[in-house]
């Protein structure tokens, strides 16, 4: 309707233009430019849809090359049968001899963890609190868990003990109600002493370190230390040593 308008209002003479009154000219004038903002919006709309119109065939031509891809591989895939089949045996056949180990390591996991446990209680105060992050995981492992938190907790426990075996270890510890100084050997016992007169041994037990006073022994146990603090030349030790019968 309004473009008709404006081929009407351009068809008119000159002399009617100039002799209609003055609100009709601005009226006209008003309407023209509205006609000619319509037509503006809508030439814009138009290269804007153009453009969209453009992005989406283009993504459409895109779509279509991946469909023409897939349909290659697709084909390729079923010339290839018989090699895809072996594939898929050999895979279901590795895929069967994991959850064969994964339950044999449940197993062994769970037959173990009692045992280890017990072992646990017995280790001496440096020893316990190094491996106190395994006990803890160990505690709390399931038989119904995956086996690997269980093995890490078992095999680092087992590390750490061994270890600690092989080696002279010295600590600070209470005993008599002081703080003494404790030296490890290994697994097998150990000696305290402070520069008070105390003085003793231990051993392990079922339930944990047994400890023994021992004043008299408090003269070679400071001698044992003041040679690994290099206060003293290296001489022989003479200190008590406990064997008990069939390895027990």
């Amino acid at each position: 309707m309004r473009t008709c308008m404006i081929w009407l209002a351009a068809g008119l003479p000159l002399w009617a233009a100039e002799s209609a009154p003055d609100a009709a000219v601005v009226e006209l004038r008003e309407t023209i430019s509205k006609v000619v903002d319509v037509k503006s919006q809508t030439s814009a709309e138009r290269l804007d849809w153009e453009a969209r119109k453009a992005e989406m065939n283009e993504l459409l031509g895109l779509h279509r090359r991946e469909l023409q891809l897939l349909d290659e591989e697709l084909s390729k895939a079923g010339q290839s049968a018989g090699g895809y089949d072996e594939q898929k045996q050999a895979a279901e056949a590795e895929i069967a001899l994991l959850k064969q180990a994964r339950r044999a390591s449940r197993e062994a996991v769970a037959r173990n963890q009692p045992r280890m446990l017990a072992l646990a209680k017995r280790f001496p105060a440096p020893l316990a609190g190094d491996t106190e992050i395994e006990r803890i995981m160990l505690e709390a492992w399931k038989p119904g868990d995956e086996p690997r938190d269980g093995l890490q907790a078992i095999l680092g426990m087992i590390a750490k003990a061994e270890q600690f075996n092989r080696r002279i270890t010295r600590a600070k510890e209470e005993r008599d109600g002081r703080e003494v100084e404790v030296l490890y050997l290994g697994l097998a016992g150990a000696y305290y002493a402070d520069r008070s007169g105390n003085a003793g041994t231990g051993e392990p037990a079922e339930e944990g370190w047994v400890w023994a006073s021992r004043p008299e022994l408090n003269g070679e146990v400071l001698n044992a230390f003041d040679q690994l603090d290099k206060k003293r030349p290296p001489a022989l030790v003479e200190l008590p040593v406990k064997i008990k019968e069939g390895g027990r």
